[in-house]
């Protein structure tokens, strides 16, 4: 089984449906060689127009399959195909002696991202960070579009320090960018770990969003403190 995301426009539609056309027109032409003895069309060219037709409604197919599972402003996985590729996942790390890390991860401040710069600036800081997000991870980590400013990504490993190597990259991408208005953009990740944490999705779902805010919770506790202390001196 290959985990590796399959980022462009599949052409499982169109295949079997050109095989599909092709077995029906080999399958005629056969039936009329032995009744007739000869094929109806001695020539192929009769088969290109039901080919092309074939081809023509396949793309759309795969263009529709695609679409389907496919966040429409980031371009990432939606929720749907998560939960469609998870136990297929969790079938693949359990036959390999593997983990699988669930990332959730959260926009510091987004309501008043969008409340000081307008919502179209907030889907930018979106699609920017869904960037950030597939330079720093691998080709074989899932990453999707989990709703509003959320993001979730599950990556398989054997080594734990490769997944955190992975979140500080790509805090420190963030850090490193020259956001348009000045704007101190920043994210919580929350993480949970199969098998260890939990054994199914909703768990580890649940786990991870319990550690994001427990992280959220300390941040802002941190940053109280920091500020009374700059009110003092």
């Amino acid at each position: 089984m290959r985990l590796k995301a399959d980022n462009a426009l599949s052409y499982r539609g169109r295949i079997i449906s050109v095989v599909f056309i092709a077995v029906i027109y080999l399958l005629i032409r056969g039936i009329a060689i032995i009744h007739f003895g000869r094929a109806l069309y001695p020539f192929l060219i009769p088969a290109l127009i039901p080919l092309l037709i074939a081809w023509y409604f396949g793309k759309h197919y795969d263009k529709y399959v695609y679409l389907s599972t496919r966040d429409t402003l980031t371009g990432l996985y939606n929720r749907r195909y998560v939960l469609d590729k998870f136990p297929r996942v969790m079938t693949y790390v359990n036959k390999r002696k593997l983990n699988i890390a669930i990332l959730l991860l959260d926009v510091n401040n987004f309501k008043e991202i969008n409340d000081n710069y307008g919502h179209g600036y907030g889907d930018q800081v979106l699609e920017h960070l869904s960037k950030i997000l597939c330079k720093s991870f691998g080709q074989n980590d899932i990453i999707a579009r989990w709703g509003g400013d959320e993001f979730f990504i599950f990556s398989t490993f054997s080594d734990e320090k490769l997944v955190i190597k992975k979140i500080n990259q790509f805090k420190n991408e963030i850090k490193r960018e020259d956001w348009p208005h000045k704007s101190n953009i920043s994210v919580t990740i929350g993480k949970a770990i199969y098998p260890s944490d939990a054994d199914n999705l909703k768990d580890l779902m649940a786990k991870a969003d319990s550690n994001m805010y427990e992280l959220k919770m300390n941040d802002r506790q941190i940053n109280a403190i920091k500020r009374e202390e700059s009110m003092i001196h």
